[in-house]
């Protein structure tokens, strides 16, 4: 779901994107099995900890097989690369009977992440956050969400907190780490989900939905949620792009969500 405003010159919030995986909370908040985003899952190398529970209901007839399209990894070449992304153009072959061989040779260009270790490797964490105020009353709850700027839309977005995974760590520590980071509370991961691929025509990149349920009886928690938005964890580029943290309630999410549109409309 995606709710827009223009750019207002005197305005903090003129331009503002609403970007939220409203299935994946809705899905989560009932305890369903986490859901796909955009793409799905990837079905061609699916890590092999995950296969344990393939996505049987979303996997394509279509999965790269010796008689289907593959790509052939030893042609891709490198279009460019800066200190975080890589350009590069792939080699896939798809059937074609009318071809010496029975298939022909395809390109397509994709941005890796100068990070990723390998093409099972995941990339980032998304982070679902349920502050527990009061483990007897599940109306008191609420979701952390963050606003920052997003330079390559020219906006400011709302969305969960999110963040890469470093090389030593598994989903769950990137998860923890990067929560305290961009709101400065300490959370208990619940579950992880497998990876999904948010945007398969541009990039490999892939990410975990990560849930996490924070005491809001604990100190260090009470403390840093009475400072509202502001956060002291913050790192430069996220300090730069005025990341700050929002709450908002579990039951009526939809409504607080439309509220936001409307503030900055």
């Amino acid at each position: 779901m995606i709710l827009t405003s223009r750019r207002s010159a005197n305005s903090y919030l003129a331009s503002c994107v609403v970007v939220f995986q409203l299935q994946a909370l809705l899905r989560c908040k009932f305890g369903c099995a986490y859901p796909s985003f955009a793409s799905l899952y990837h079905t061609t190398h699916f890590p092999q900890r995950y296969r344990s529970h393939p996505p049987s209901a979303i996997m394509s007839s279509a999965d790269s097989t010796p008689s289907g399209p593959n790509v052939d990894f030893t042609k891709t070449e490198t279009v460019g690369s800066t200190r975080w992304m890589r350009l590069e153009t792939l080699s896939y072959l798809v059937p074609d009977d009318a071809a010496e061989g029975g298939t022909s040779l395809r390109k397509w260009d994709r941005v890796v992440r100068t990070t990723k270790k390998s093409e099972d490797s995941i990339d980032a964490v998304v982070i679902l956050a349920i502050l527990k105020h009061d483990p007897d009353d599940p109306f008191k709850d609420e979701i952390v969400a963050v606003k920052q700027f997003r330079p390559p839309l020219d906006a400011y977005t709302i969305e969960l907190p999110a963040g890469l995974i470093d090389p030593d760590e598994d989903p769950a520590q990137a998860a923890k780490r990067e929560f305290k980071e961009e709101t400065g509370l300490v959370g208990e991961v619940i579950s992880v989900s497998p990876p999904s691929f948010l945007s398969p025509g541009l990039t490999n990149e892939s990410a975990c939905m990560v849930r996490l349920e924070v005491d809001m009886t604990l100190p260090e928690n009470k403390q840093n949620y009475s400072k509202g938005t502001e956060n002291d964890n913050l790192e430069g580029c996220e300090k730069d792009r005025g990341l700050e943290k929002l709450m908002l309630p579990r039951v009526g999410l939809l409504g607080a969500l439309h509220g936001l549109h409307l503030s900055v409309a």
